[in-house]
């Protein structure tokens, strides 16, 4: 399956293109030509050598975004390969406002069947069946603002303060294992085997030996930028030559620690004792040495993962159960530019594929000044209206909108006056010329409810001869009357009670209800085109609350969640109005203008001004159901990116794919392959130091016109150090690089032109 979401992003900085010169080259400055305009033909490719760091992934990732920042957000990124379960259910799906584990608390093998299968750990003296199964954590997905994500502007998704639980992970045996058998074994964790160096109640010590190697004796391979060979092998034990240096003798299982913190393993001696036999030997070159103390953070290499944290259920040297919690270490962001990766072990995926909003919602508005008008998608309506210097009342000026319910008695009218002891004087409605009335009948379906809006257009009685007129101000469902009668429109029965006076000072008495097997009939509700509700307060004043109710997933009317607006009015006696309740809402770039989502399985999008002298306030209402779209991924699931915002992060190995696009290769020769095709091979310490005269401390900006890689321009941004490497991101991100030069540099913000 393919798992879409948009692509966004954040920076700025420059190209070098190695072999021009000012006369012969016009100066183009970065992000060009990675980004021209609104295209991009850019990838940017990290290491995956043995004891690479994964801050090298970081800053691939944050130069990524920043290329991106300057285009349309139209790309998308797929997840292809391995194994993606989306976090759906037919009968639940993931909404706006909805925890990471609210409609998945836990994954097991019934949703990834392959990365999650129950299995065995069955090597040496053990043979014990286990479970595996993630806990997700309850982050919701919001609207959020930061000043350390996409310079503050309004994004969905997941943000993550420090401690955060982002997910867990834990692998359950169905019997006690005694820990001292698992030395020297290799044990299943996480799709994954780990050489186990030392097991003890507590800790486990392990090396990681994913990928593995068969070397013929007399041949040589390259394996994580170094160069392996055979310099012994006997039935008994194996010395390997690592980049010209020999380790010790080394028995099966054995393991010796290489100068870059890598270490290799020798996996399985097939010494061959013929004398045309051809001796092998099987070895991992790992990226390093894993330790698992309980209650503490991974370390690898001895340095902590943080964010992540171990905990081992085992007593008496027999263990139960590992588990491995992530943790934000920092503040971090879900959103549809940034998935997450485990730290450390780099085994599980999360990523969030947006939300997918329908592409033909109804957009309403509420425009304020001295009256407050509703425009819908079927028609607009004058809601209150305010002069200099009485208080709101509904309608507009010289157009009442009657909302209430009155009830009249004989005192209360005056001649002429028909009826009035026979007929139902409460419940209905008082009018006179020009008033305006709004009268609905709600049904669970949009297609089957009934609204019309009229004006009184008519009222004369003379000598007995009626004359009413209710003029339909959307349609043409007016209405007269010529006796005290009933008349029918739709399902609505208006029954004209009582005539009091004629002409400007003319009213009269209308009853509504409603046919057989009808409902009831309001006056103080509004329903929109796409069926979103707005139910007016009782009276018309100053901080009152207009009701707002979607529909729910089902579509049935009046039923789904529910926001309120408020009326106000300004230094100017104007009317306007803001939200009152969203719980998602934030301020935009724009001083004053807020954006919000209603908490619902609808996520109706709501902006407006809240500034002093606001106005209107434009509600975009979907209609219908706004799903999301979150997935967990194995490590063997590769991120695709596609599309004109596109900007790719490989790995070395993958740099085949991208052979077409201008490259920004990040981390040396020593961890990056495709830096070692740039240079000139796989230096490391002192050999990258003279091949690039890059020494301790200090960071390359290079641009390589042409190369192996790529047909377009392959941009090397790489230090002595991690620390280095990240360095000289920043500083492709922060600074203006003129691409007709090579820059060396000892910190992020100052260089020396080579």
């Amino acid at each position: 399956m393919k798992f879409n979401f948009r692509k966004i992003s954040a920076i700025g900085a420059s190209v070098l293109i190695a072999g021009l010169t000012l006369g012969t080259a016009m100066a183009a400055n970065y992000p060009e030509p990675f980004v021209s305009g609104s295209t991009a033909n850019a990838a940017i490719v990290y290491g995956t050598g043995s004891g690479v760091s994964d801050l090298d992934l970081v800053a691939a990732n944050s130069i990524q975004g920043d290329l991106g920042d300057d285009l349309p957000a139209t790309g998308s990124t797929s997840f292809t390969g391995g194994e993606t379960f989306d976090l759906i259910k037919s009968s639940d799906s993931f909404n706006f406002g909805d925890t990471l584990a609210s409609v998945y608390g836990s994954l097991d093998d019934d949703e990834m069947e392959v990365f999650l299968q129950d299995g065995t750990y069955n090597d040496g003296n053990i043979d014990e069946d286990y479970d595996q199964k993630i806990t997700l954590g309850t982050q919701a997905l919001t609207l959020f603002t930061d000043i350390d994500y996409n310079d503050k502007e309004p994004t969905l998704g997941f943000e993550y303060a420090t401690g955060n639980l982002v997910l867990s992970y834990k692998l359950e045996y169905d019997t006690d294992i005694v820990m001292t058998d698992m030395n020297d074994t290799k044990m299943p964790l996480m799709g994954r085997e780990y050489y186990v160096l030392t097991a003890n109640t507590g800790e486990i010590n392990l090396l990681d030996t994913a990928e593995t190697s068969t070397l013929t004796y007399g041949d040589s391979v390259t394996v994580g930028g170094h160069v392996v060979e055979i310099a012994f092998i006997d039935d008994d034990e194996v010395m390997f030559s690592v980049d010209g240096v020999n380790t010790e003798k080394l028995k099966d299982n054995g393991y010796e620690e290489l100068a870059d913190e890598s270490y290799i393993v020798l996996t399985s001696n097939l010494y061959d004792a013929k004398e045309a036999g051809i001796s092998k030997a099987e070895f991992a070159l790992g990226a390093g040495k894993i330790d698992l103390v309980t209650a503490s953070e991974v370390e690898i290499n001895d340095e902590d993962v943080d964010g992540l944290e171990v905990t081992i259920d085992s007593t008496a040297n027999k263990l139960t159960s590992i588990t491995l919690t992530w943790d934000a270490y920092d503040k971090e962001f879900l959103t549809e530019s940034s998935a997450f990766t485990m730290p450390g072990f780099e085994t599980i995926k999360l990523a969030f594929g947006g939300l997918d909003f329908p592409s033909d919602p109804e957009v309403i508005s509420i425009d304020g000044a001295a009256t407050l008008t509703l425009s819908m998608g079927n028609f607009d309506i004058d809601l209150m209206w305010r002069n200099a210097t009485d208080y709101q009342t509904f309608g507009a000026e010289d157009y009442e909108l009657v909302v209430n319910t009155s009830t009249i008695t004989n005192s209360t009218w005056t001649s002429p006056n028909l009826n009035l002891t026979n007929e139902s004087l409460s419940g209905g409605l008082d009018l006179g010329l020009r008033d305006r009335i709004i009268v609905t009948r709600i049904d669970n379906d949009l297609g089957d409810t009934e609204q019309f809006y009229w004006e009184v257009d008519k009222i004369e009685n003379k000598s007995n001869v009626i004359d009413v007129r209710l003029d339909d101000l959307v349609g043409t469902a007016d209405v007269q009357f010529t006796n005290i009668e009933e008349e029918t429109k739709g399902d609505i029965i208006l029954n004209l009670v009582a005539i009091n006076s004629t002409g400007a000072d003319a009213r009269m008495y209308v009853n509504f209800t409603v046919a057989t097997g009808g409902g009831n009939v309001t006056y103080d509700k509004i329903v929109s085109e796409s069926g979103l509700i707005f139910d007016l307060p009782a009276t018309a004043a100053e901080d009152s609350f207009i009701n707002v109710t979607e529909a729910n997933r089902d579509g049935d009317l009046n039923t789904g969640d529910q926001f309120s607006l408020t009326v106000g009015n300004n230094s100017d006696n104007d009317l306007y109005i803001k939200s009152n309740n969203l719980t998602y809402e934030v301020e935009t770039l724009s001083d004053d203008a807020y954006l919000g989502y209603v908490d619902s399985e609808l996520a109706t999008k709501v902006e407006h001004d809240k500034g002093p002298d606001a106005y209107d306030i434009v509600i975009t209402y979907w209609g219908e159901e706004v799903e999301a779209t979150v997935t967990v991924a194995s490590s063997d699931a590769e991120v695709v990116s596609e599309g004109v915002a596109a900007v790719m992060v490989v790995k070395d190995t993958e740099v085949g794919s991208v052979d077409s696009k201008n490259l920004i290769v990040v981390g040396g020769s020593c961890i990056n392959s495709a830096a070692a095709a740039l240079v000139g091979d796989a230096y490391c310490g002192d050999a990258w130091t003279t091949a690039t005269g890059v020494g301790s401390g200090q960071f390359l900006i290079k641009s390589y016109a042409s190369s192996s890689l790529t047909s377009e321009i392959a941009l090397l941004v790489a230090g002595y150090e991690k620390e280095d490497t990240t360095n000289a991101a920043t500083y492709l991100q922060t600074k203006l690089v003129d691409t007709n030069k090579s820059y060396i540099s000892t910190s992020s913000t100052t260089v020396t032109e080579m």
